[in-house]
Formats: C-alpha cells, sequence, structure tokens
C-alpha cells in the first residue's frame, strides 16, 4: 500500500475490532499468530494514505481495519475445513448466539492449521550461498557482566537444526466475545483470548524461526456520542523449549512483549456551525519488553516505548454537495524530547450520488519502531568476525578512527594511514630470499651479491603503509567512517488528488493521484566500513626497492665497486626485488583470500562491544537528515458488474521513489491485476485474477540485488448448496510460475487447495 512494503514492521494499520493488530513497540503485523478467523469476518474496511491525524503516529500508508460479525446480525454457527498441496491443514469455527431480548450476545471463534512453507533449498546454488551464512545449532546466548550476549563464549545448546529453514509452520487461536446492550444508546463489548504460532520469519536481521504464545483481552463503550475502550496484549516470545532465533547467529532472540492501551473519543455536533461534526479524543499506548540481553542487551533496562496524544476533527457541510474535513493531532514519546503535530485537511465534492471528487492534505509522524531504537545484539558471526546490529539510540561515533585488520598479527592503524607494509614484508621475506639464493646458484654473475643482498634482506626491514585501500560497504559502495547520528522521527507530508464514480450503474471506476515528501529518519545500513587492499603487492614492491636500493649500492662500494658501477648494479637488483617482493605481496593478496578473507580490515565503531573478535557494525543511521524524498503515485480502479452474479475489475498502481534510504526500494513501480468472479451463495461460483509486478532492484542492506517480473494467476472455483454447505478449490500461482519477494528468499510456487464450508 503506497510504497510500503517492510520486510518485518510495516506503516500500514491493521486493526481488528477497534483495537491494534500491531506487535507491541515491533510495527509488525503478524497475520498468521492474530486473532483473526476469515470465518468471522463480516467486512474490511480500507482507508488509503496517511492516517496519523486519528489513528496516532506510524500511520503513513492506510489502514486496514478488519470487522468481525456481530452475534446480533450473524447468530448460528460456521465449519470450516482446508487441505491441499504443502501438506496444507485448516480447521476452524465459529458460533454465536443471543438473548430474545437482544441485551445479550455471546460468540465463539477457534482455529488451527498447519503446513509446510516455502524455504530455501540446499539444492539451489544461489539458496546455497544464503545457507552457508547458517550456523548448525541454536543456542541460548553467553550474556556478559556488560550486559550484552558475547558470541565467542557458549551458552546452553538448545537445538541442532543444521543450515537449513525449518518449513514447518503452525497457528492456532481461540477467543470469545460478550456483548452488552442494556438500551438502545448503550453498549458494552469484552473480548478476549489466545493465539500461537511458529513458522519461518525475516527481518533486516536476517533469517529466523519464531515461536510464541499471546493472550489478549479488550473492553470497549459505546454510549451516545462516547467511545472508549482499553486492552492490553502478552507475547511470550518464545522459550528455551520452542525458542525465537537467528539463523545466522544460531543464538535465540527472546522478545516477550507486552502492550497496553486506552483511548476515549467523544463525538458530537453544532448543527448552528456549518451543521459540523467533530470527534475528540485522547489515547495512551506503552510497549514494553523484556529480552533477556538478548535483543536489546545494554539497552535492556530503558527499552519501554510509550506514546500519549490527543486529536480533534471536524466535518464542516458547505451545503449538500461540499464537506470540508479539518484534524489534528499532537503527540509525545518517552524516548525522546521531540513532539509531533500531525494536521489534516480534506475537501471532498460530490455533485451527485454517483460521483465524488477528494483533495486533501495529511502531516503524518514516523518515529521508528522500538525495536529499530534499542537493538544491541549480534546478528551473524563468522571465525574472524562478527557482525552487529546497535540501534538509534545509541548513536555510533568514529572518534579517531582505526582499521582493525582481519590479517592475524597485525596491529590497527589508524584509518588514514593504510595497512603497514613491514607486515607483508615480513609474511613473504623468507620465501624471496630463498628465490634470491636459487637465481644466484643459477647465475654465477650475481652469485657473489646474493650473500650481501641475503644479509640485508634478513636484517631489514620496511617502513610505510600501503598507500591505496577501498573503504566501502559489503556491496562495493563508497562508504566513510562518518558519524551519523540517528533520527529517531520523520515527517511525511502527501497531498492527494481522487475521484470515484459509477457509470449507467454499471461501470464503477476511480483513480487516486498522490505525492509523497518525507523527512529522513533513521534507516538500517551498514554503519562500519570495509577495508580492502588495492594495490599492495606494487606498493611493497616499490618500498623495498626505495628502501634496499641505497643499502645495495653502498654495500658494493664497500666491497670495492665504484660508484658508478655500484649505481648500475643496485639499480638493477632494485629493480629484481621490486619484481620479487611485488610478486611476493601478490601471493599475499591471494592466501588471504584463500583463507576465506572477503576483505582485510574493518573500521569499528566506538559503541560496538569488545567480544573478543572485531565487529563489522550495523545500525540506523540518518546520513543526511535535512534530505527529502519526493514519491510520487498513481492508482486506478475499476469494476464493471454484467449482472447481479458476474463482475470484472482491473487495477494498476504506479508509485516513484527516485531516492530512498537503504531498506526504502523494496517494491515493483508498476503493478497490474485484472480478474472476474461469477456466482452468489448457492450453485456455481468461481473467479480467475492475474497479477504482472515489473522487475525492480532491492536497496535492503540484507536481501540486495534484482528482482525479476512476476506474472501470477489465482483461479477458484466452488459449488454452494441449499442446505448450508459449499466447497471451493483454490490454485494460487496456478502456473508455477517461481519467484523470489526479495534476492535471498525462497523461492515462491504453487499451492493448490480444497475448502469445505458448513453454517448452520
Amino acid at each position: 500500500m503506497r510504497g510500503s512494503s517492510g520486510i518485518f514492521s510495516t506503516d500500514v494499520f491493521p486493526m481488528l475490532d477497534y483495537r491494534s493488530l500491531i506487535t507491541p513497540g515491533l510495527e509488525l503485523f503478524d497475520s498468521q499468530n492474530s486473532p483473526i478467523n476469515n470465518i468471522d469476518l463480516e467486512r474490511i474496511e480500507v482507508v488509503l494514505g496517511p492516517g496519523s491525524a486519528l489513528y496516532g503516529p506510524d500511520v503513513t500508508s492506510g489502514v486496514v481495519h478488519f470487522i468481525s460479525k456481530d452475534p446480533f446480525r450473524h447468530p448460528g454457527g460456521t465449519v470450516e475445513l482446508i487441505y491441499g498441496e504443502l501438506n496444507t491443514f485448516k480447521i476452524a469455527g465459529r458460533y454465536a448466539g443471543h438473548n430474545e431480548s437482544g441485551t445479550f450476545g455471546y460468540k465463539i471463534n477457534a482455529r488451527y492449521g498447519s503446513g509446510t512453507d516455502f524455504a530455501l533449498d540446499p539444492e539451489d546454488e544461489d539458496d546455497q550461498r544464503v545457507l552457508a551464512n547458517f550456523q548448525e545449532t541454536v543456542s541460548r546466548g553467553f550474556v556478559t557482566s556488560g550486559g550484552f550476549v558475547d558470541p565467542q563464549q557458549d551458552g546452553p545448546l538448545l537445538l541442532t537444526p543444521g543450515r537449513i529453514q525449518t518449513p514447518e509452520y503452525w497457528a492456532s487461536a481461540i477467543n470469545g466475545q460478550l456483548h452488552f446492550r442494556p438500551d438502545e444508546h448503550t453498549q458494552i463489548v469484552g473480548s478476549g483470548g489466545w493465539n500461537a504460532g511458529s513458522s519461518i520469519f525475516y527481518n533486516d536481521l536476517g533469517e529466523g524461526f519464531t515461536h510464541s504464545n499471546e493472550t489478549w483481552g479488550q473492553v470497549r463503550l459505546n454510549h451516545k456520542g462516547l467511545f472508549a475502550q482499553t486492552y492490553f496484549i502478552k507475547n511470550d516470545g518464545g522459550n528455551d523449549n520452542n525458542p525465537v532465533y537467528l539463523n545466522r547467529t544460531g543464538l535465540i532472540v527472546p522478545l516477550e512483549r507486552t502492550h497496553f492501551e486506552a483511548q476515549v473519543q467523544y463525538n458530537f455536533e453544532t448543527p448552528s456551525f456549518f451543521n459540523a461534526e467533530w470527534t475528540t479524543g485522547m489515547d495512551f499506548r506503552n510497549a514494553m519488553a523484556n529480552t533477556e540481553n538478548h535483543v536489546y542487551g545494554r539497552n535492556e533496562d530503558n527499552d519501554d516505548y510509550r506514546i500519549f496524544g490527543g486529536y480533534i476533527q471536524s466535518k464542516l457541510k458547505f451545503g449538500s454537495k461540499l464537506d470540508l474535513f479539518l484534524a489534528g493531532r499532537y503527540d509525545g514519546y518517552n524516548f525522546t524530547d521531540e513532539k509531533t503535530f500531525s494536521p489534516r485537511a480534506a475537501l471532498v465534492y460530490k455533485p451527485n450520488q454517483f460521483h465524488s471528487i477528494r483533495l486533501s492534505y495529511n502531516r503524518a509522524a514516523n518515529p521508528i519502531p522500538a525495536s529499530d531504537i534499542y537493538f544491541d545484539l549480534p546478528v551473524q558471526t563468522t571465525p574472524v568476525f562478527n557482525v552487529w546490529n546497535l540501534g538509534g539510540i545509541r548513536p555510533q561515533t568514529f572518534n579517531n578512527p582505526e582499521i582493525t585488520w582481519l590479517v592475524p598479527g597485525v596491529p590497527a592503524t589508524p584509518f588514514d594511514a593504510g595497512f603497514p607494509l613491514a607486515a607483508a614484508y615480513a609474511a613473504v621475506n623468507n620465501d624471496v630470499i630463498a628465490g634470491v639464493e636459487a637465481l644466484g646458484s643459477q647465475d654465477p654473475n650475481l652469485a657473489p651479491l646474493v650473500p650481501i643482498l641475503v644479509n640485508i634482506l634478513q636484517n631489514g626491514t620496511v617502513d610505510g603503509f600501503s598507500s591505496a585501500i577501498a573503504s566501502t560497504d559489503l556491496n562495493g559502495e563508497p562508504l566513510l567512517p562518518e558519524t551519523n547520528p540517528t533520527k529517531l522521527i520523520s515527517q511525511l507530508s502527501a497531498f492527494e488528488l481522487g475521484y470515484k464514480g459509477l457509470f449507467w450503474e454499471k461501470f464503477a471506476a476511480g483513480f487516486d493521484v498522490y505525492y509523497f515528501r518525507r523527512t529522513r529518519a533513521g534507516g538500517f545500513s551498514q554503519v562500519s566500513p570495509i577495508i580492502t587492499l588495492l594495490n599492495l603487492p606494487q606498493d611493497l614492491g616499490n618500498a623495498v626497492q626505495s628502501t634496499y636500493q641505497p643499502l645495495v649500492q653502498g654495500a658494493l662500494q664497500q666491497n670495492g665497486f665504484d660508484a658508478q658501477t655500484a649505481a648500475a648494479i643496485a639499480g638493477q637488483v632494485g629493480e629484481l626485488l621490486n619484481g620479487a617482493y611485488a610478486q611476493g605481496g601478490q601471493g599475499f593478496i591471494d592466501a588471504l583470500a584463500g583463507a576465506g578473507l572477503p576483505f582485510h580490515g574493518i573500521v569499528q565503531t566506538d559503541q560496538v562491544p569488545d567480544t573478543g573478535l572485531p565487529n563489522l557494525a550495523f545500525g540506523y543511521p540518518t546520513r543526511d537528515p535535512d534530505s527529502i524524498s519526493d514519491d510520487w503515485g498513481l492508482e486506478v480502479h475499476t469494476k464493471y458488474y454484467f449482472s447481479d452474479k458476474l463482475t470484472t475489475f482491473a487495477n494498476y498502481t504506479w508509485f516513484n521513489r527516485p531516492t530512498g534510504v537503504p531498506g526504502d526500494l523494496n517494491f515493483p513501480q508498476n503493478k497490474v491485476r485484472v480478474g472476474m468472479s461469477y456466482g452468489a451463495e448457492l450453485g456455481f461460483k468461481g473467479s480467475a485474477a492475474y497479477q504482472w509486478d515489473q522487475a525492480y532492484t532491492s536497496n535492503n542492506s540484507t536481501f540486495p540485488g534484482k528482482i525479476d517480473a512476476r506474472s501470477l494467476l489465482d483461479v477458484t472455483l466452488g459449488y454452494g448448496w441449499d442446505n448450508g454447505l459449499s466447497f471451493e478449490g483454490s490454485a494460487t500461482n496456478l502456473f508455477n510460475n517461481e519467484f523470489r519477494s526479495l534476492p535471498g528468499f525462497p523461492k515462491i510456487g504453487r499451492r493448490i487447495t480444497g475448502r469445505l464450508l458448513f453454517n448452520f
């Protein structure tokens, strides 16, 4: 929606019956481990675009509100059974009822599902490169006295999954709801339940596996113009028997979290003032976490995520055809002193009941998630260095930056100095001397010089540093050790023009054109540069020649050679040494590559912990806090009603983000979806939909690269009987056109399922 396509978090705000479905503090919608039961859904309301003015911070791409079935309007029972490819199995049930007077209603939902997910294939060459980064085992981390996990020290072993993904998943939920209507103006609804699940997951840190149990409760009140609610969510974040872990570290990442929210809202009218309708309210959110120092590390005791805000909205009516909406919201936060104001203004013109035109302006506050603020953990381990992720609450700095060399025995050097040539000289010197001695035994003219030359080479050294190094990120793009603090909150301003209409009572059409203007906040990216030696062979050869050629000339003169002859011979010897040490230097570089070093050094940030190995830091820097990204988008949607049973649709979206911070560009610029559906509750029914997504290039730091265009066809066929029984067969990606959502993700193919539904 509106170019929002994060790997883990989302700027879309999903809700179920007026409460948030976002995982506390993470901006994650875990659709599998949620209380939603499809057979209990009455409708889904979608509001596109920024919605911070009413719904609060983070709502920059839209709202998706799942409305469940009211037991008064939808009494009775439903049973659903789904079975199909990839061991797909699901069973669900719903039952609802109410008393004769209509003052008390109830319902209960339950579902269970399991199957095999699409996973990385050990036989696929591309997947093998990803799986090679996985660890064989899963352990609890060793927490140091400093409050962080040290991956170089072993914790208790929990699992041995091997270098594969565990594709089996399951999910279950049970919840209930009670409705009380003491009079026509009052309704009290209490809800609560439990849901759990286990599956593969992805985020900016890489691949992982999750297991969690979640309990929740909600109470809401409607009385005339008053709406109030409170709810809580508690998720255990896994345990040692069923842990949440990252494949690239083999360490658990427990994230027990609790979310509490309270809201109060009042609606009233002022008929004498533009016949206006008003909404005003305030809400409080508090997300708390316990990661046992495994995820938030040194931030463990200071990782709450609280927001307190108030808002007001008015709908002013200028006659029967023109409405003006005005709204504003003010929010404060516990993790920053910054306060935000999110205004909204919209003009809606309706020339008649079939057509409407909308022009709007929104500004939305977008704080980064709690995880991006408080992260402090290793996210990948290798024999020679760790990859460490630090959240934005701890800005990463480079005071007196040094290059920590991955070459054994080489001490750190100032960033501006480069690689010490003495280390390369020492590494290749014995081999070069052996070559000189062999050459002397083959050439009688050189034999008298060999003892002199060997003595000089054995007792000397080379000063100076390699002058040519590359300071880059892992993708080879230039990256310097520069301090970039994290801006925790960005702002998005949106202008939008929209139209919706119905022609001839048959053809519905509409479009939205919008412009987004974003300020910068922290984006996940590499912070520590990696260092690669570029011209070490040439630098070493030149340094040896410039150092030893004068010494050779002096030694020759001391042994009776005149100055001119000594200089000539020394010049020849210098050229010989230059070539020999350049060749030795290339052998030195080749040996490092053969030892598995993809690069030669790391510039660590001041904030990474001391774990005994260098730490390649990632984080959420704001590279240029003053920069602005300008994004444009277009949506066109059409639907034609041939009859009350047969309809067709065609949708097109275009989104253009010419610039973006790392992690922003993870979606195609053009998408097309067309389809048709036929049928009613009884008799034959079916649908087909075709979708085409343009190729694009992801700039995500963990999953960068090109994604090919995709063409997908989904088909459903079914039949409904008058006894309440119906059957559907569905094929998602019917022709099995395999695709990857991002580079390094598994290939997704076809899934065919059958569905039985019985209403009673």
